[in-house]
């Protein structure tokens, strides 16, 4: 017993080392998600996109908030963060907006 209990306190830090760096991922990597820009999303903001459509076409977001309005914040290039809001699942999109690495938000346009 003295023996087990010694022997799973020497391998416990080894198991921890094993998992570092994993504990920012989030969702399944995705090569669509890796090479996403603020250009090639655009295009795809319409009026009728909705939180499913938008998983659908992008891959899971990097965050998501479902209490109350449902926003998807997907990261792209340079740092940039995409948000995309909706009033619910199944509801079409409220807003769209990209934010740079400052904090500074600029509306993207939603296109009919």
């Amino acid at each position: 017993m003295r023996i087990a209990r010694h022997a799973r306190l020497i391998a416990f830090p080894f198991l921890l080392v094993g998992c570092k760096g994993t504990e920012r991922i989030q969702g399944t990597p995705s090569d669509v998600v890796a090479n996403l820009t603020v250009a090639n999303m655009q295009p795809y903001i319409t009026r009728s996109l909705t939180a499913q459509l938008a998983v659908d076409r992008w891959g899971s977001p990097n965050s998501r908030s479902t209490a109350g309005e449902v926003v998807l914040v997907y990261n792209v290039e340079n740092a940039q963060k995409v948000s995309l809001g909706f009033p619910s699942l199944a509801g079409t999109i409220a807003f769209a907006r990209v934010t740079d690495r400052t904090g500074v938000s600029t509306d993207l346009q939603i296109l009919p």
